[in-house]
């Protein structure tokens, strides 16, 4: 009962408690003896008068010896049990504070992520990592009240569990600001690998696209270059259906450099390049356009030239013609020729539309600008020399009808 060992840890102390608990079986047991000794002093009081007084203080001895062995039960029993509180407590604050240890452990263990798939896979291991935190929120609740428990009874290690409280607080604290720290760091690699993998995406496709735009065939009659204005018109549909995207991808980029995200500079560097990118596309599509705009006004030019020189030689035959020598049926001939001048008249105007938009072409210094202009002084020289032999033609018929 005097003995000043209430344990060090909690199996001593139980072993303690389980050895306390016997000896306090034993004093039960010793009780009714105690009691039976007490009667009997009583007893023998009344039957030996003379043995009286001895027999009343070895009477009073046994019980104060009896009440001073159940006090020194008692306050060993109170001390082993405030021990006992105290080891249980300290033992669920190592099994926390080491539980958290590892837990910070594990959630510092994974490296961020290199694809999306990845970057799933980190959020859903970080967020089954929470649950199990959470699964220790009773227990790190036990441990509190325990502890307060014993600051409420004026504990005589008060300060110990004291400490030991803030420490808890404080490890419970840090381990759900880490957890939430990565939780930031796995939705930002989550959100990188997205930008990545989309920005892949379009650079792939602008790739592609402009692959398409090396093509230099700008079409070598008209029915070709409206097949490739086509295919142009079908392309810039492509772009403009793909610049939603750009644009969120743009707005997406932005948002995480706003917000500070890790890989911010890298995220701009990549927005920038494929804005930069994004926009020298429009430009060669832009070219290429206006290149064949101007493959098409040419072939128009000369799809007109052509046909001009074609009816303006096929005139010529008639202009030519020496049939005039014979003086006979003069009136018709002169008729026939009067509708020929006619004729050629009332398609000067054509003659006229050729020359102004071959010289728009030549103005606005088309790549063909040379052959324009030969062609389409070729075909003024013909109309001019069929002008002249026409007029001569009918020069001679006069001359011959006088």
């Amino acid at each position: 009962m005097a003995s000043d060992d209430f344990g060090r840890d909690l199996a001593s102390v139980q072993a303690l408690l389980r050895k306390h608990e016997g000896l306090e079986r034993d004093l039960a047991a010793l009780e009714d003896k105690v009691k039976a000794l007490c009667a009997e002093a009583d007893r023998l009081q009344q039957s030996h008068p003379l043995s009286a007084t001895q027999i009343q203080v070895k009477r009073e001895e046994l019980i104060t010896n009896w009440e001073q062995i159940r006090t020194l039960a008692a306050e060993r029993h109170a001390r082993l049990n405030d021990s006992y509180r105290l080891q249980r407590f300290l033992a669920d604050f190592r099994d926390l504070t080491s539980w958290v240890t590892e837990m910070k452990a594990l959630i510092n263990a994974d490296e961020l992520a290199n694809d999306v798939a990845g970057a799933e896979a980190l959020l859903d291991r970080h967020q089954e990592h929470k649950g199990e935190i959470d699964a220790h929120e009773d227990s790190f609740k036990s441990a509190d009240e325990s502890g307060q428990a014993l600051l409420a009874a004026g504990h005589y290690a008060s300060d110990e569990v004291r400490e030991k409280l803030t420490v808890l607080s404080e490890e419970r604290a840090a381990l759900l600001e880490l957890w939430e720290l990565r939780r930031q760091q796995y939705e930002q690699c989550m959100d990188l690998q997205l930008f990545y993998r989309d920005t892949e995406q379009v650079d792939n496709w602008m790739s592609k696209q402009e692959a398409f735009l090396l093509n230099e065939d700008l079409g070598d009659s008209l029915d070709s270059v409206e097949a490739l204005l086509k295919k142009h018109e079908d392309f810039e549909k492509s772009l403009s259906a793909q610049e939603e995207k750009i644009t969120a991808l743009d707005e997406f980029a932005t948002k995480l450099i706003q917000n500070n995200h890790y890989a911010m500079e890298d995220v701009a560097t990549r927005r920038d390049a494929l804005l930069s990118r994004r926009n020298a596309l429009h430009e060669r599509a832009m070219r290429r356009r206006a290149q064949l705009a101007d493959s098409f006004h040419l072939q128009q030019f000369f799809r007109d030239s052509d046909e001009l020189k074609s009816w303006v030689n096929e005139k010529m035959k008639t202009a030519t013609d020496e049939a005039y020598k014979d003086p006979s049926n003069l009136q018709g001939k002169v008729q026939k020729h009067q509708a020929f001048e006619a004729e050629l008249s009332a398609n000067q105007s054509r003659i006229d539309a050729l020359e102004k938009a071959g010289q728009k072409l030549i103005d606005v210094n088309h790549y063909a600008k040379d052959e324009v202009a030969a062609r389409m002084n070729e075909v003024i020289s013909l109309w001019k020399k069929l002008l002249e032999a026409t007029e001569l033609k009918g020069k001679r018929r006069c001359s011959i009808g006088l």
